[in-house]
């Protein structure tokens, strides 16, 4: 899969940004973030945190869902950004 530059220079940098609230992030084959959640920080203040400084990492006008699960859980929350 091939992952525009842009899609992948947001993704490291939101790996380093978020570096303390999530485990990993990778792109699906749809161009989706998945990203996993760190099982060691509360899961609900975890995406509050995230949606409020999201927005400070965004810097491109194509649109992306990012989709944040939980450790161990398969339900998750999808934030779409732009």
């Amino acid at each position: 899969m091939i992952t525009r530059p842009i899609f992948e220079k947001f993704r490291q940098q939101f790996l380093d940004y978020f570096e303390d609230e999530v485990l990993t992030a990778e792109f699906d084959n749809n161009h989706n973030l998945i990203v996993y959640a760190n099982p060691y920080r509360d899961y609900s203040e975890l995406v509050i945190y995230i949606c409020d400084k999201v927005a400070e990492l965004v810097y491109f006008r194509q649109q992306l869902l990012l989709y944040l699960y939980p450790f161990g859980n398969n339900d998750c929350l999808s934030i779409r950004i732009n």
